[in-house]
């Protein structure tokens, strides 16, 4: 089962583990039950080896905001505390371009959260 984090306990949960997801959905969101069940699958195949955890955005406005979460389903890798840029457009970025660069939109498939965590994994293991 995929965690329930609220605001209070998040920089906690994303420091204390190595390899985080994050799924920022809504509840009222059909999407995001499709992204649910995905997740679902992820947790049973990686669960010992990475967290994951669910961010109601309505109920967690403050994180929303914070990661300038517009769209749900939003997910967002944490590799050792900090979000995983996946595009960086140039060295000079800004933190905001940085945020968005960390972001995956709308749901997204088993086979394309599995590759993103067997590299994170493996950059783990060099390391």
């Amino acid at each position: 089962m995929v965690t329930e984090l609220k605001e209070e306990k998040f920089k906690e949960f994303v420091s204390s583990n190595p390899i985080v997801l994050i799924d920022f959905s809504a509840t009222w969101c059909g999407p995001c039950k499709i992204q649910g069940k995905i997740l679902d699958g992820i947790e049973a195949k990686f669960g010992n080896k990475i967290a994951i955890a669910k961010v109601d955005v309505d109920q967690n406005p403050n994180l929303a905001r914070d990661f300038n979460i517009y769209a749900v389903p939003s997910l967002v890798f944490f590799y050792r505390g900090q979000p995983v840029v996946f595009d960086v457009k140039s060295e000079e970025s800004t933190e905001e371009e940085l945020i968005e660069s960390s972001k995956l939109v709308g749901v997204q498939s088993e086979e394309n959260l599995e590759k993103i965590i067997e590299e994170l994994l493996s950059q783990k293991d060099s390391k």
